[in-house]
């Protein structure tokens, strides 16, 4: 067995052992993965790149899903499933074991963008970040290689926010913030002061994006740009000095890290 196959099932195997509440862990292929009633869940990585010379500066890990039968399953389908508080938490902390498990077995510098499911910020009453820094405790992992990315709702207030975003930090997590539009972007960055700000590129045309993320730098946020789905919106973001850059241009998300060259021209 490889050396790295050898550290992902120890790894693995003492994540199971010191927390009881992760259940069905397993590894095929070199791969860890969990079982939820009816699915397995396993990794799918995609790159953040920086917009000069697109080298990686990040990846984000998303869900990938099937069931017993082979069929895949849409993550939002098993998110949306988890009809029940109890249910969704557990849910979302498997997904990011397995994230964790998958990636820091591998000899990599950057850091790992996990999203937080918005339902999860409700269910969960404080103390957010706790349970999976104990995770990464047992990996070896110190909690600022994690960039915690979360999708502000309407659900929560500004005070809830605030005590969420506070509580990852106090953890050691940094915590990157989705942002519906600019002036939503530029209030957040104002009230929530993020370590990173994210802005979807399919909402501008170029023009107004390379507007956009000058104008987010100036109220002084970094600015991580996704859905790069063009050579046109890509140039934006590079012409209006984006901080991260990420979408289907660049690359597809994929389970195998070997998949992702260092640079992209």
């Amino acid at each position: 067995m490889p050396s790295a196959d050898r550290q992902l099932e120890r790894a693995l195997a003492a994540v199971r052992d010191a927390l009881p509440a992760i259940t069905g862990l397993s590894v095929s292929g070199g791969r860890a993965l969990a079982k939820y009633y009816g699915a397995w869940i396993a990794s799918a990585f995609q790159p953040w790149r920086d917009p000069a010379d697109g080298s990686i500066v990040a990846f984000e890990a998303y869900a990938r899903s099937h069931s017993k039968n082979g069929s895949d399953l849409s993550p939002w389908q098993l998110f949306a499933d988890a009809a029940v508080d109890t249910d969704l938490v557990t849910l979302d902390r498997l997904c990011r074991t397995v994230h964790a498990l998958n990636y820091f077995h591998r000899d990599l510098a950057q850091p790992l963008v996990l999203n937080v499911d918005a339902r999860l910020l409700q269910a969960v009453p404080e103390r957010h970040g706790e349970f999976f820094g104990k995770v990464l405790s047992l990996l070896g992992v110190p909690p600022s290689r994690i960039v915690i990315e979360i999708h502000t709702t309407k659900l929560l207030d500004l005070t809830r926010m605030k005590q969420i975003l506070a509580s990852y930090r106090r953890h050691g997590f940094a915590v990157a913030v989705n942002a519906d539009s600019v002036i939503h972007a530029r209030s957040l960055a104002h009230l929530l002061a993020p370590e990173l700000l994210m802005i979807d590129a399919s909402a501008f045309s170029p023009d107004s994006l390379v507007r956009q993320v000058e104008s987010l730098h100036e109220a002084g946020v970094r600015v991580a740009v996704k859905r790069i789905e063009t050579a046109a919106t890509r140039a934006a973001a590079v012409a209006g000095a984006a901080d991260w850059i990420q979408g289907f241009h660049l690359d597809l998300p994929a389970a195998d890290l070997a998949t992702f060259s260092a640079r992209k021209p």
